[in-house]
Formats: structure tokens, C-alpha cells, sequence
């Protein structure tokens, strides 16, 4: 495990060192190898995460060994998403496709929508677990309560856009339809709300 700790962390700092050499003296090359290091670092401690079942990336996570298990496995593989969205992101700019993917994803964001939507999900499982277990009256209103309650609004909240996102994936066109309606008759109708304030206050 040490060693693949100094794998991680060694392709983070050497990719970080070659994004800032590669911005200051204007290489390319060395700029994208710098961001696929980085994301394979990041992808690595994911992996780590997943499969020993324990929290190993970052290093200053709190109290690592309460997140063992399940919460584990959830944090491992938001972290290997992001890597891997990372290692993507270095190919696109290096084949010069960065651009028309972002502008692909502005017209059909299906894709980003589901990917965000389940990282949110996987965020809002981790703050609805107790990590250390603490009960107590104080402990629940004022730290375990309000957690609790972020961390079911991102879970229902992310879990809604993966299946939005899925739905565009499959129905596009039912999808801007739904929506465009939507907007249509919300418009509206607060328009027509604020010029009954308007006029109610006038006279």
C-alpha cells in the first residue's frame, strides 16, 4: 500500500510541476501529460480506496478508518470517476477535441448530468452516514440532524438528474419538449403573478 501511496502521490506533484512548466514556457506536450499524470494519480487513490475498502486518498482525510466499508467503496469510486474524467480531459485537449465536446455536452448534457448527478448521490450518501458513531441529544440537533438533511437533498437531488440525464440520453426530443414547456408555463405564470402585486399595490 506505501507503495502505491508514493505512486499517487509522486504522478500528482510531478503532473502539477509539468502543467505549471508547461503554462509558463508554452509546451504542450508537457502541459497534457501533466493533467493525465494528475488524473491518474487521483484515478489510482480511487482505485486504492475501492479495493482495500478503506479510505488512502487523500491523506488528511478525517478519521479515515470510521469511513471503512460501504462509505469506502462509495468515496473510492467518486474519486476514480474523477480521476478518469481527468485522464479524459488530457486526451481531448491533446487531439484538439476539448472544444467540441463542450460544446456537445452544452446541447445534450446527458452525459454530464448523469456523472454529476451520481457524484451529488455519492456525496449526499457519505454526509446521511454517522462516520464516528456519536450519539447524544446536542450531537444529533446540532451536527447529525443538518447533516443529515444536505446529504438526503443531494442524494434525492442528485439521483433525479442521473435519471433526467438518462431520459435525455434516450429521449432528447421528449426531454427539450417537457422542458421548454415547462419553462413556458412557470414564466408565465410568475409574470402574471407579479403584475397582480404590482397593480394590487397600485390601487
Amino acid at each position: 500500500m506505501l507503495i502505491l501511496s508514493f505512486l499517487e502521490y509522486s504522478a500528482i506533484v510531478i503532473g502539477v510541476i509539468a502543467v505549471a512548466s508547461g503554462k509558463a514556457f508554452g509546451l504542450l506536450k508537457a502541459y497534457h501529460l501533466g493533467i493525465f499524470l494528475i488524473g491518474a494519480g487521483i484515478s489510482l487513490g480511487g482505485l486504492e480506496s475501492v479495493f482495500s475498502r478503506q479510505v488512502r486518498f487523500p491523506p488528511f482525510f478525517d478519521r479515515r478508518d470510521s469511513y471503512a466499508g460501504a462509505p469506502a467503496l462509495i468515496w473510492g469510486l467518486m474519486v476514480l470517476v474523477v480521476g478518469m474524467a481527468v485522464i479524459a480531459m488530457a486526451y481531448l485537449q491533446a487531439e484538439g477535441l476539448w472544444g467540441t465536446v463542450l460544446a456537445n455536452l452544452k446541447r445534450r448534457p446527458a452525459a454530464a448530468m448523469i456523472v454529476l448527478g451520481l457524484l451529488a448521490a455519492g456525496a449526499g450518501a457519505l454526509l446521511v452516514f454517522n462516520p464516528h458513531g456519536w450519539r447524544g441529544v446536542w450531537w444529533t440537533l446540532l451536527v447529525r440532524l443538518p447533516r443529515m438533511t444536505v446529504g438526503l437533498i443531494l442524494l434525492a437531488g442528485g439521483l433525479a438528474a442521473a435519471g433526467l440525464g438518462v431520459w435525455e440520453w434516450f429521449e432528447p426530443q421528449a426531454f427539450d419538449h417537457f422542458f421548454r414547456s415547462a419553462w413556458t408555463r412557470f414564466d408565465s405564470r410568475a409574470w402574471n403573478r407579479f403584475w397582480r402585486k404590482l397593480f394590487s399595490l397600485r390601487g
